[in-house]
C-alpha cells in the first residue's frame, strides 16, 4: 500500500503546476544553484548567504527544507538567521530542495527533514496519504489562533476534512493588468467594471494589418492558464463545487464565458487569435512578452509582472484593476484561483516541538514580512493586509482588496485532479479551435468526468 501512495505522489508531483512565481520570476523546478550561472546544487542556509552561519552549540537542530533558489533563496536563508538569533533553545539548518520526488521519498521513509516549504496543493496531497502532522492539533494544544492569525482562504487551502495540514506562508493570486495608454486611445479613461465592458473595449482596442493578422490583443485569451480560470471565474463560472469535491462541468457560466470567448475569435478569424496567442506563448516572460511590447490591451496574471516588466526594461503605462464581474453579478469581481506557499511538518520529523516554534515564527513573525517583500509575495497574515511596507510594494494594494474578498477559488480535492485539469484543456481546445459546439464541448467534458476520481 505504502508503494502505491508513493507512486501516486510521485505522478502527481510531475502533473500538476502551482503559481509558484515570485519575485523576478517563477520558482525553479530544479535544484538549487548557489548563484545565477552556477552549478546546480543543494545549499544551506549559511553557505548560500556567506557568513550567516551560526554555530549550534547546544541548541537542538530543526531541518528545514525549502523550495527556492537563488535571490529567493537568500529572503529565505535572511528569515532563518532572524530566527536563530531570536532564541537559543533550536538551531535551523535550511536547505534548498526543489525536487518534488526527493521530498516525497524523505518524508515516506526515515530520513525527513523537519520542516519542509510546499504549495498547498502538495500539502494537502501529503495530509491525503498520512505523511504530514495536524498544524491544528498543534495550534490547540499550545492554544495558538490560527483564525486570528491567517486569512479563512489561506487556512481553507491547507485543510482536508477539516483539519489545517499547512500553516499559509504567502498567497498568490492573479488580477488584471491593463494598457493606460491604449485604453484612452479607443477613447476610456477607466478600466471595464464588467466583462460586457471588457469586451467592448477588446474589440475596440484590436489591431489587424492587410492581411488580417493580428497586431494587437484587446480580449484576455493569454496567458493560457488564466483563460482556462479566471476568463471562467469572471462569469461566475466553475469547474467544482466550493468544497472541492464536486466536478461542474456542465456549470451554465462557463458557457457564457465560452460563447464570449468565441465570439471574439470568430470575428478576427480562430486561427488567426491562435496564431497570436501561440507567439505570445512562446515569448511569454521575454523582453518580447505581448503586454511587456504594448500589444495587449489586458493580462490577467500576478504580482511578478512588475519586476518582470522592470528586468526587460519595459515602458508600458500600465494599471491594475479587479478583475470585473459581469452586468448580472458584479460582487464577484476580483475572483481568482487562490494557492498558498506554506510549511508543514512531516509526521517522521525528529524534532516535532522546535518545528513547530520554527514554522510560527516563520509565518508570522517580522521576518515573515521582509520575507514576502523580499520576494513580492502577498501575505496570508490578516495583520499584514493593511501594513504600510506591505501595500507600498507594487500593485499590492489592488491585489490585497481581491484578497480582502475572499473570492479565491481554490483547486478541487480530488484524486483525478491532474486527470481532469488536462480533460479542461482538451475539450476548450475543441470549442475554442471551431470542432465543437462549447454545449457539444462541455457535454463531452461532463462524460469524461463521470468517470473521474
Amino acid at each position: 500500500m505504502k508503494k502505491r501512495f508513493m507512486s501516486c505522489l510521485l505522478a502527481t508531483a510531475m502533473v500538476i503546476t502551482s503559481l509558484t512565481a515570485c519575485g523576478g520570476g517563477k520558482s525553479t523546478t530544479t535544484d538549487t544553484t548557489a548563484a545565477a550561472g552556477g552549478d546546480a546544487k543543494e545549499t544551506t542556509a549559511g553557505e548560500a548567504v556567506g557568513d550567516t552561519k551560526v554555530e549550534s552549540g547546544d541548541r537542538k537542530k530543526v531541518v528545514f527544507w525549502y523550495s527556492h533558489t537563488g535571490d529567493e533563496a537568500t529572503c529565505f536563508e535572511n528569515a532563518i538567521k532572524a530566527y536563530n538569533e531570536s532564541q537559543d533553545k533550536y538551531f535551523v539548518e535550511g536547505l534548498s530542495v526543489s525536487d518534488k520526488q526527493k521530498i516525497i521519498v524523505s518524508i515516506s521513509g526515515n530520513e525527513a527533514p523537519d520542516v519542509i516549504e510546499v504549495s498547498n496543493q502538495d500539502v494537502l496531497s501529503y495530509a491525503t496519504n498520512g505523511l504530514v502532522e495536524s498544524i491544528s492539533d498543534l495550534a490547540a494544544a499550545d492554544n495558538y489562533d490560527l483564525p486570528g492569525v491567517f486569512s479563512n482562504q489561506s487556512l481553507e487551502a491547507n485543510t482536508l476534512d477539516g483539519t489545517v495540514y499547512g500553516a499559509p506562508l504567502a498567497s498568490m493570486i492573479i488580477q488584471m493588468f491593463y494598457n493606460k495608454d491604449i485604453l484612452e486611445e479607443i477613447g476610456y479613461t477607466e478600466p471595464p467594471k464588467t466583462m460586457e465592458e471588457l469586451y467592448e473595449m477588446a474589440i475596440k482596442a484590436t489591431e489587424v494589418d492587410d492581411k488580417g493578422t493580428i497586431t494587437r490583443l484587446g480580449y484576455p485569451l493569454f496567458p493560457l492558464a488564466s483563460a482556462r480560470q479566471e476568463l471562467i471565474y469572471a462569469f461566475g463560472g466553475k469547474w467544482w463545487s466550493d468544497d472541492g469535491l464536486t466536478l461542474t462541468p456542465d456549470d451554465p457560466a462557463i458557457l457564457d464565458s465560452l460563447k464570449m470567448n468565441i465570439d471574439f475569435r470568430s470575428q478576427y478569424g480562430i486561427e488567426k487569435v491562435q496564431e497570436f496567442v501561440a507567439t505570445a506563448n512562446t515569448n511569454r516572460y521575454t523582453e518580447n512578452d505581448m503586454f511587456f511590447a504594448g500589444k495587449q490591451l489586458f493580462r490577467f496574471d500576478g504580482t511578478w509582472m512588475a519586476a518582470m516588466m522592470k528586468n526587460f526594461n519595459s515602458d508600458v503605462n500600465y494599471g491594475v484593476a479587479l478583475i470585473p464581474g459581469t452586468e448580472a453579478h458584479p460582487e464577484i469581481a476580483g475572483t481568482s484561483r487562490y494557492e498558498t506557499n506554506s510549511l508543514s511538518i512531516p509526521v517522521v520529523a525528529n524534532e516535532k516541538e522546535g518545528a513547530w516554534d520554527f514554522v510560527k515564527y516563520f509565518t508570522n513573525s517580522e521576518a515573515t514580512k521582509e520575507l514576502l517583500i523580499g520576494m513580492a509575495n502577498l501575505p496570508t497574515q490578516l495583520a499584514l493586509y493593511d501594513d504600510p511596507d506591505i501595500l507600498a510594494q507594487p500593485n499590492f494594494d489592488m491585489f490585497i482588496e481581491a484578497l480582502k474578498t475572499e473570492n479565491g477559488i481554490q483547486y478541487a480535492k480530488i484524486e483525478d485532479l491532474a486527470k481532469y485539469t488536462s480533460l479542461i484543456e482538451e475539450y476548450l481546445d475543441y470549442a475554442y479551435n471551431g470542432m465543437q459546439t462549447p454545449e457539444e464541448a462541455m457535454k463531452g467534458l461532463a462524460d469524461q468526468a463521470k468517470m473521474l476520481q
